[in-house]
């Protein structure tokens, strides 16, 4: 083994199990659950609709973790197999985002989400104000997205290196600070921002990242936003 080998198998190791990285899928789900707990512990849906459902995993959690019934869960997503496999579990359609429309009536859901998508859509805004249109009056809407101002992206640009959350052949084609995000977030019509939360904050170890991300929201990797149609 050359010494070349052995930075990559070192830099892998501290990659995964120093600073953490293999856990942001359950951390930026586990950040939509403590937003939810925190705002919403008396509120009972009866409908939701999750926007990028994917395999419809986080689809069916969140739909029990409101105690939804399944019939009335929903879902969007580009990727036929996707779509195909939440067909057999919930309400589920394909569209692309870009240029389709969400197929659902105004005012029709009690929650919407909408958990790392925006930043795979150049025409990200439209999807935003369709979030809300198909959100009752009083109903919610959750949205999720990396931070572009994230500890360790300040380090990699003070350095020159392209930040995480956009690498140049990555699937992203925007990005977001925690603060533009909320200013774009308060320039909306009809909705009020009701509480952000932040998660995990490399590099630093997973437990110290995952507390400071709680109270140092620009800082962290993900960020969670909460808003509530007044109108």
């Amino acid at each position: 083994m050359t010494s070349k080998d052995v930075y990559l198998k070192l830099k892998e190791y501290i990659k995964y199990r120093f600073i953490g990285t293999q856990h942001e899928y359950e951390s930026y789900l586990d950040n939509m659950f403590r937003i939810f707990d925190e705002n919403l512990k008396r509120y009972t849906p009866d409908n939701i609709l999750d926007v990028g459902c994917g395999n419809g995993d986080r689809t069916i959690l969140m739909a029990n973790h409101f105690n939804i019934d399944i019939c009335n869960a929903y879902g969007v997503d580009y990727d036929d197999q996707n779509v195909i496999a939440c067909q057999k579990r919930f309400n589920a359609k394909k569209i692309d985002l870009e240029t389709d429309d969400l197929p659902y009536e105004d005012n029709m859901f009690d929650l919407v989400i909408c958990n790392q998508v925006i930043e795979h859509l150049k025409n990200y805004r439209k999807v935003i104000d369709d979030l809300i249109r198909v959100t009752k009056k009083r109903g919610y809407v959750a949205v999720g997205i990396p931070n572009l101002a994230h500890l360790i992206n300040r380090i990699y640009l003070l350095f020159g290196i392209q930040p995480m959350c956009i690498h140049l052949d990555g699937p992203h084609v925007r990005s977001f600070t925690h603060k533009s995000f909320v200013k774009m977030l308060a320039s909306l019509q009809g909705v009020k921002l009701i509480d952000c939360k932040g998660s995990l904050m490399y590099p630093l170890p997973l437990i110290t990242a995952k507390f400071l991300a709680k109270h140092f929201v620009g800082l962290s990797g993900y960020t969670c936003y909460l808003l509530r149609k007044i109108q």
